[in-house]
């Protein structure tokens, strides 16, 4: 996703000799005011180029899940604290989502951040945080209920509830979820099923609308997550129909497990992320709420940076970030670049997996901290924030 130009040698020497390489002169050069050298994007990036330019994009380097600060030698030598499970997809989803270094994580940090904002609206009942892609750990804190809207487009009951027998089944479901309360599991399943048919009455009739800043920014933009970030943009716009404050959402793509064919597989994901998050900052700033609204990319962890044998690559650990909007302070990296040698300073072993030198702790309460979580209440979200020098890295 980015590579040195200026220290292009450095990764020539290891991914040269592979199907997985890209030319020099496919890259699309960007120039970071720190550390002042030449970096490229990924060519299908390309649409974020400007942005960087612009100052709305940052990279953020290095980054993945950790107990406290790691080195090689700690790492190797068995000195040091590693998460739990390293190198398993679902484990380092969980982790990068939970943020509950080593232990079962019930709530994600999303969740959370809701939680001690107060996100969402009071007056119609919105839930603070929505999900463009079903159910996720990150959405769920321990008192802000997600809502989990189907891809369709198609919120609340099956059925026409605008014929008058329609209308009476939906009223008479209702007073059902009013009565038999006295469990406590049965009235708290009434709440959410109350919840989730009073947000999706008012959330359809946004989605109905046509916002025209919205239609022209995605203009030609249509992948899943594209169609995923227009929903997004379209209820941002409809922030006052809905009488929304603060809100939080959740988009997904997949098909990183790139084991093999990694230069066509990866190239796939990046034509899908770059034009999509172009199009959705360009929606943000037609609504004239860019500098209130900012993107950022999770995963679980990087590739290898060694190619295997079906030109692919296997799991790695720490992974390099985009973070998206007006607020950012971008056209820099913040945190530090690895060294791209095997067996070297930042790789666990020989293959290129780099320990990282950001933790998601101090990303994750970097974002929080600019969305109004006090900085008394961070280690209430991010238990091990702490463990690390600086909390708030100031990216945003």
């Amino acid at each position: 996703m980015v590579v040195p130009l200026d220290d292009y040698a450095q990764y020539a020497n290891v991914r040269g000799r592979s199907g997985a390489a890209i030319g020099e002169g496919e890259l699309v050069p960007i120039l970071p005011a720190s550390p002042g050298r030449r970096y490229g994007l990924h060519p299908e990036l390309r649409d974020l180029a400007p942005l960087f330019a612009a100052t709305k994009l940052t990279v953020v380097c290095n980054v993945g899940t950790l107990v406290a600060p790691l080195t090689r030698a700690q790492y190797v030598g068995g000195t040091g604290k590693a998460p739990r499970n390293l190198f398993s997809h679902s484990d380092q989803q969980l982790q990068w989502q939970g943020l509950v270094p080593n232990a079962l994580a019930t709530t994600g940090w999303g969740g959370r951040v809701a939680d001690a904002t107060n996100a969402g609206n009071m007056i119609f009942g919105i839930p603070g945080v929505l999900s463009l892609a079903g159910d996720a750990l990150f959405s769920i804190g321990e008192t802000s209920i997600p809502l989990a809207l189907p891809g369709d487009g198609n919120n609340g009951l099956a059925g026409d509830i605008e014929s008058p027998s329609g209308r009476l089944r939906y009223e008479s479901m209702n007073r059902l979820l009013r009565v038999d309360r006295d469990s406590t599991i049965v009235g708290k399943a009434a709440d959410i099923m109350a919840l989730a048919l009073a947000s999706a009455e008012k959330i359809n009739a946004v989605f109905n609308g046509q916002v025209a800043a919205v239609d022209t920014a995605f203009q030609g933009v249509d992948s899943g997550l594209a169609q995923q970030l227009r929903k997004v943009a379209t209820l941002i716009a409809g922030r006052g129909v809905l009488g929304v404050q603060r809100q939080i959402f959740y988009c997904a793509l997949g098909g990183f497990d790139t084991h093999s064919s990694q230069r066509s597989e990866h190239g796939d994901r990046m034509r899908e992320l770059g034009p999509a998050l172009a199009a959705f900052q360009r929606a943000t700033d037609a609504l004239v709420v860019g500098s209130q609204v900012t993107a950022f990319t999770l995963s679980d962890f990087g590739r290898t940076f060694r190619v295997n044998a079906n030109a692919g690559t296997d799991h790695g650990w720490g992974s390099h970030h985009l973070v998206l909007g007006g607020a950012v302070k971008g056209g820099t990296f913040y945190g530090k670049f690895p060294t791209l040698a095997l067996a070297g300073p930042d790789d666990a072993g020989d293959e290129g997996q780099w320990i990282p030198t950001t933790a998601m702790d101090q990303y994750g309460a970097t974002l929080a901290s600019w969305f109004g979580v006090p900085a008394a209440a961070l280690p209430q979200l991010f238990p091990n924030v702490q463990t690390f020098a600086n909390p708030v890295l100031g990216f945003v």
